[in-house]
């Protein structure tokens, strides 16, 4: 796929998936011409413009929209042969089971914290596995990975699972090697799951980005609570010193499998091949083929975005919940 970007007069600098978005926007000078870039076929592609006043704006000649929680507007390009996955974007019809809000102190926070817990229709009382989903808000209201999860669990594909949602507070800071976190997950949300609800006592600990971190931190850590990961584009860099996420090539998770760390008996991962993480990723597979661990790898020519992990989510679940 080409492509030629134009842009806009009032533009400063250019946002996208080959930039990390903001994070290292690229600056635009005025008159400088058309961006051109050359991308797979198959590839999905999130831009966007920054004005003068530090707005992020669309690009005002494509119609097109992302979908993104941290930006107001985002434009996308879909390659010839970009094919999204069925379950993408689930039937709404399907959200036919039991939704709980919690609201429970937090000792190990010392703060109130909130979570919500889905239950799959017909299997309220049942003693089911448990999917502990960072990022919990825009999992449940974006990602609608529960909804994958009864689409699945209909064609018999998959087993039934409990999921719940755990809402962040300041997520760099809790998912990044951060032991009151870890503590307030295994010493107060397992336990309160446990109590509340019929448990097969098997746990996936599901997340994107530094939640694929702390998931797979968590797991490498602590395997007696953790039987399968999920990590869509996980963000494998930095260590418990060293919190730079975004500009170190040193990754903790790799010394840790290098070093003997068990993994768990189940690690699905994917990334983007547009994306910073893509490098760490391979590595990460690397050593868990060198391991002999059970795992399912993908990469998807898109970038660090939700329509990338959407993309991924059904594979994901059939792997890890596989019937």
């Amino acid at each position: 796929m080409d492509i030629r970007l134009e842009p806009p007069a009032w533009a400063t600098e250019l946002l996208s998936d080959l930039t990390d978005m903001d994070r290292g926007a690229q600056p635009l000078e005025a008159g400088a011409g058309p961006i051109e870039y050359a991308l797979p076929a198959d590839a999905y592609f999130e831009y966007a413009y920054r004005d003068a006043e530090g707005r992020v704006r669309a690009d005002p000649d494509n119609p097109e929209r992302g979908v993104s929680p941290w930006f107001p507007e985002v434009s996308a390009l879909y390659g010839p042969a970009y094919r999204p996955d069925p379950l993408a974007a689930p039937d709404e019809a399907l959200e036919r089971g039991t939704t709980d809000r919690l609201r429970f102190e937090s000792q190990a926070l010392g703060e109130l914290r909130r979570a919500t817990v889905y239950t799959p229709q017909g299997h309220e009382g049942a003693a089911l596995p448990l999917v502990v989903v960072q990022d919990g808000v825009a999992f449940y209201r974006l990602g609608r990975v529960h909804l994958v999860a009864e689409a699945l669990l209909a064609e018999g594909a998959i087993r039934p699972a409990r999921f719940v949602f755990v809402e962040p507070r300041d997520r760099q800071a809790e998912y990044g090697f951060a032991p009151a976190y870890r503590r307030f997950l295994l010493e107060e949300l397992l336990p309160l799951m446990d109590r509340d609800y019929p448990a097969t006592g098997e746990r996936v600990w599901l997340g994107a980005s530094l939640g694929g971190l702390v998931s797979a931190t968590l797991a490498l850590e602590h395997p007696e609570v953790a039987d399968a990961v999920v990590s869509f584009s996980g963000a494998f860099l930095g260590a418990p010193h060293e919190r730079e996420y975004y500009r170190t090539e040193r990754s903790w998770l790799l010394e840790r499998l290098r070093a003997g760390a068990t993994p768990p008996r189940r690690w699905y991962l994917e990334v983007g091949t547009l994306e910073w993480l893509l490098d760490v990723n391979r590595q990460v597979r690397a050593e868990l083929e060198r391991l002999g661990a059970q795992h399912a790898y993908a990469e998807r020519n898109a970038g660090h975005n939700w329509t990338n992990w959407k993309n991924g989510m059904s594979a994901a679940l059939r792997y890890v919940l596989g019937a």
